[in-house]
């Protein structure tokens, strides 16, 4: 018998299927949102997909085959819609769990049909390895910077767990009355932290950090969750989302691969997370330039036990000049570990219109892989992707690749189709401490395998799906984000490891 893999995926704000079609909706936070999966085969043989959703709360699982019975080539990339799952009714919120009997990697595509929105938000879909008793969410907002967050716990167990949230205030202060939720067997908790009464906090209004602990409800013993996380802007249709991270991926050193500085009308904003509920962290960003050489030093910063620390990019401790830096950086602490998120939007110094709408939100990595995934890969040719009509369905992927080495990385960057076919190699050497970049053009991937001229992962057929695998031929470790974007949009997600 063929051992089955699961993958978890919280369906971050899964809650409408075009409920508020031809409304005037200018709020991410009360807009109606959907989302597709795509996934990809990392595995060495085909293999057949099957779906469970579970609602919020409810452990019956509904059952679901995105491939119609057949089965999906290594290397391949597919998506599949929640619409088109005939048992999910409008207001399905909820969970899934994916399983294969080859490893799978997964990309959760958040949009809303409101009239005006055009962001994809996006976040991964979590290995069995990733459950933790402990879960840390870097930041957490509540109409705060005009943006609220959403967070869903995902119970991992066969059986009920009672999930707690802790609250902590920028100054590292636990807030409020912290709350406890029993959750069914694999289903999920949504927390809305705008909304008092839900998480226990005194008000509407909180900027800081949360650690969810769990445990299970039959014995005490500890119990293993996921967690995934939305920040919607409360006044307009734009977000971002992020995994949260368990304990076992708190580190003293974490990666950023990307840094900017009124580079490309974009800055970089880091949020910093002490994991520990008792001992406190003293942080140094050290940020690198495009050729690896270091550019400059931030900190130290000492951050209480469970609070965050909010860096920007354009203003060091050190006082250096950071305008139009684009890079990378590497936060070290010592004492506690940590963890840490990126995020990229229009710059304050230098805002330009092409790029207000760009929130991209990514995670810090605590080490690098010589082997990594991408299941969500697209290159939307010049007439798709300009015309005014595109609402977020043609979209342009470019990929930051940062080599933590102590010497050059040769890489490669391999460009997937929907069936597995290689579609073609873009070769890399990246200097150690610093980045490359690729994307679907620059690797010579475009109209190629039944696509549509100029286009990578859009077919003739009216058909999706591309994804990449990225190699370190010589042993460097790598870690990447990708950034898919349309004119004045942008949401990032990070490269999965490969089993």
């Amino acid at each position: 018998m063929k051992k089955t893999i699961r993958l978890l995926i919280v369906l971050a704000l899964a809650i409408s299927f075009f409920a508020n079609v031809g409304s005037a909706q200018a709020s991410a936070r009360t807009a109606s949102w959907v989302v597709s999966v795509t996934y990809q085969n990392v595995g060495t043989a085909a293999t057949h997909v099957a779906v469970d959703f579970y609602a919020e709360g409810n452990a019956s699982p509904i059952t679901f085959d995105p491939l119609g019975g057949n089965t999906i080539a290594p290397g391949a990339g597919r998506s599949f819609f929640i619409g088109s799952v005939t048992d999910l009714g409008v207001g399905f919120r909820g969970n899934a769990v994916m399983s294969a009997e080859q490893p799978l990697v997964a990309t959760v595509v958040q949009y809303s049909t409101d009239v005006g929105f055009k962001v994809r938000l996006l976040y991964n879909g979590f290995k069995t390895e990733d459950g933790s008793d402990q879960y840390l969410i870097a930041t957490t907002l509540a109409n705060t910077f005009s943006n609220t967050t959403i967070f869903s716990i995902q119970n991992i167990e066969n059986e009920a767990v009672n999930a707690t949230v802790n609250f902590y205030n920028t100054s590292g202060v636990l807030t409020g009355t912290p709350k406890t939720w029993e959750i069914p067997a694999n289903s999920s908790k949504y927390v809305e932290v705008d909304v008092p009464t839900i998480t226990g906090l005194p008000s509407s209004t909180f900027n800081g950090s949360a650690i969810v602990t769990a445990v299970k409800k039959s014995d005490s013993s500890p119990a293993n969750v996921v967690a995934a996380v939305s920040e919607l802007n409360v006044s307009s249709n734009i977000g971002g989302n992020f995994e949260g991270v368990p304990l076992s991926r708190a580190a003293n050193t974490i990666y950023l691969a990307t840094s900017l500085c009124q580079a490309f009308h974009l800055d970089t904003n880091y949020a910093v997370q002490n994991a520990s509920l008792s001992q406190s962290a003293n942080i140094t960003v050290t940020y690198y330039n495009p050729d690896g050489t270091q550019k400059t030093t931030d900190g130290p910063y000492t951050i209480n036990a469970g609070q965050k620390k909010s860096i920007r990019t354009c203003l060091p401790s050190s006082g250096a000049n950071m305008v139009g830096f684009t890079g990378s950086a590497k936060i070290v602490s010592t004492g506690a570990p940590i963890v840490a998120i990126g995020k990229a939007s229009n710059s304050l110094n230098s805002p330009s219109s092409g790029t207000a709408n760009i929130y991209t939100i990514f995670n810090g990595e605590p080490t690098g892989y010589t082997k990594l995934a991408l299941p969500f890969m697209r290159w939307a040719n010049d007439t798709d992707f300009n015309d005014p009509n595109n609402t977020g369905g043609k979209l342009r992927a470019t990929l930051a690749i940062q080599n933590l080495g102590g010497s050059t990385a040769t890489v490669d960057v391999k460009y997937y189709g929907k069936n597995g076919d290689l579609i073609n190699t873009q070769h890399l050497s990246i200097p150690a401490n610093s980045k490359g970049n690729s994307s679907a053009s620059a690797a010579n991937a475009l109209g190629q395998g039944g696509m549509l001229a100029g286009s990578f992962g859009y077919y003739t057929d009216l058909t999706f799906g591309g994804a990449v695998i990225i190699e370190s031929t010589n042993s460097q470790p790598l870690i990447a984000i990708a950034r898919l974007s349309l004119p004045g949009y942008g949401e990032d997600y990070n490269g999965v490891l490969v089993p």
